[in-house]
């Protein structure tokens, strides 16, 4: 009987593997993670000379709702920070919904209140870009079990890989990609959250995460089913019996299916309203850019998906040539055919092989997406683009992946995150069953954003798989730390064992 009670008793402790810490050791790590990570993102910006991410048009989309655009001397060559009041941008065609807007609305409103000037300085929305990774790192410290010096070293690689200059230099740009960085932080907090401490607070961060993570940029939907996959391999953990506490979720699984579905709801909701300009343009580089640049046979292709032969004459076009592909009368009259998924999905399935051709070019690009056309400081017209030399871990770890092989090798990383993080994920250990919820969420996210840089075709391909290299870093982060936690328990029992077999001698 004793026994019984005893396993009950460990089956029913607190998830946070040697005692939940004190409130007070809780707010002081986690404000030392808040300034530290929000420290070394402003230095990675602003140390020896600002810098930031060139705008090759994408921006227009941000701000011009808002009645700016990006200064005259913007160009991929040059980084521009200054942007200037304009007449705000009209027209369903080219609407773009995205939760980053009220930010850079709040930045634009605080800028003008402070400045009484019209302009805006993108600096301002940097630095509130920085905060908010900052808090997100927080979140995360918070959110994981164990002690403060289990916490520790996984949030110190994270932190390293958020920081990384490749990704930092967005926040100081009118993209939405800094978005989905912030996000995709809040929402491994918010999942390890909720299901290492299961209460209602870490429910509500989890929901608000996954909802602006998914309605951040369109092609960031695909964070609902990597959260709902992440937490349906996590079940035996959040399923085990805890003890009681404030707040707690009475009916967690019923809580976490509403999440999903709600989330998942209001993203597919904000995708479906965005401008047809932006989705047009994507299926257009899809069909010419793509398909029809790699056919042995374009006209034939051409046939099948029931469009004339004569269209051939976009193979390896752009939708965003100068001369306006998209305004051709033969491709408005074949608009329903062309602008459609639909059409795309059944030339797949019909033929596999060519659709299985593409992803490994999409893989392979997640190393390169910290592109070097976009420069990261201002330049001269003409000159190349010039990237800041500053820390950059994650695309340097990236850089010693092999490129072309049959499999792409960040496949097998990627596969090897997958399999140790199921199997981690149905341990009975909270801080090892944490990693494997982590582990599988992030692989997930980021072989699906690397399928769906697709949707793009190839057209600026590495840019687009930026997010999947965002989720590998932090990935690489997680697997680094579980390696050392692996690598320092075998040293102890190594030392446990030979020091009585000592003693004895």
């Amino acid at each position: 009987m004793s026994s019984l009670r005893d396993r009950r008793r460990s089956d029913a402790a607190p998830e946070s593997g040697g005692g939940r810490l004190p409130a007070r050791v809780r707010a002081a790590g986690a404000a030392v993670v808040f300034a530290v990570t929000t420290a070394v993102v402003l230095a990675q910006l602003f140390a020896s000379g600002t810098v930031g991410l060139a705008d090759n048009g994408d921006g227009e989309r941000l701000v011009c709702r808002l009645g700016l655009e990006v200064g005259p001397d913007s160009r991929k060559e040059s980084f521009e920070g200054d942007y200037v009041a304009s007449e705000p941008c009209t027209g369903d065609n080219w609407e773009y919904h995205t939760s980053w807007r009220p930010l850079l609305r709040f930045a634009y409103w605080l800028s003008r209140l402070v400045t009484g000037s019209d302009g805006f300085d993108m600096a301002v929305l940097a630095v509130l870009g920085a905060v908010l990774l900052g808090l997100g790192a927080a979140a995360f410290f918070l959110a994981l079990p164990g002690s403060a010096g289990a916490r520790w070293p996984l949030v110190a690689l994270v932190v390293v890989a958020a920081s990384d200059i490749g990704f930092v230099t967005y926040l100081n740009s009118g993209y939405t990609d800094q978005a989905g960085f912030i996000g995709l932080l809040w929402v491994c907090a918010g999942v390890v959250g909720l299901v290492v401490h299961r209460t209602w607070p870490w429910l509500l961060v989890a929901a608000v995460a996954i909802a602006f993570t998914a309605t951040a940029k369109t092609a960031l939907l695909t964070a609902v089913p990597a959260v709902a996959l992440a937490l349906l391999v996590g079940r035996p953990a959040w399923r085990r019996p805890a003890a009681p506490r404030r707040w707690a979720v009475p009916h967690l699984g019923l809580a976490m299916v509403a999440v999903v579905l709600l989330t998942g709801v209001l993203g597919a909701s904000v995708a479906r309203s965005q401008g047809e300009g932006f989705s047009n343009g994507n299926k257009f580089n899809v069909l010419f850019y793509t398909l029809l640049a790699e056919s042995d046979d374009p006209a034939a292709d051409l046939e099948e998906l029931g469009l004339p032969p004569e269209l051939q004459r976009y193979a390896g076009a752009s939708a965003w040539r100068d001369d306006d592909p998209l305004g051709d009368e033969e491709i408005h009259d074949h608009a329903a055919t062309i602008f459609t998924w639909r059409t795309y999905l059944r030339f797949f399935a019909a033929h596999p092989d060519r659709f299985l051709e593409l992803v490994p070019q999409s893989f392979d690009a997640v190393t390169e997406a910290r592109v070097d056309y976009l420069a990261n400081v201002p330049g001269e017209p003409g000159d190349e683009a010039e990237l800041a030399e500053r820390p950059s871990p994650v695309f340097w770890v990236l850089s010693l992946l092999p490129q072309g092989w049959p499999v792409p090798s960040i496949a097998f990383l990627w596969l090897g995150g997958a399999v140790f993080g199921v199997r981690w994920a149905r341990s009975r250990d909270p801080v090892r069953a944490a990693r494997g919820v982590l582990a599988v969420l992030l692989t997930g996210f980021a072989v699906s954003q690397s399928v769906l840089a697709l949707s793009d075709g190839y057209y600026e391909l590495a840019k687009h798989n930026v997010h999947a290299a965002f989720a590998t870093g932090l990935l690489l982060a997680v697997l680094l730390e579980a390696g050392i936690r692996v690598g320092v328990a075998a040293v102890r029992r190594r030392r446990q064992t030979v020091a009585p077999a000592a003693d004895a001698r």
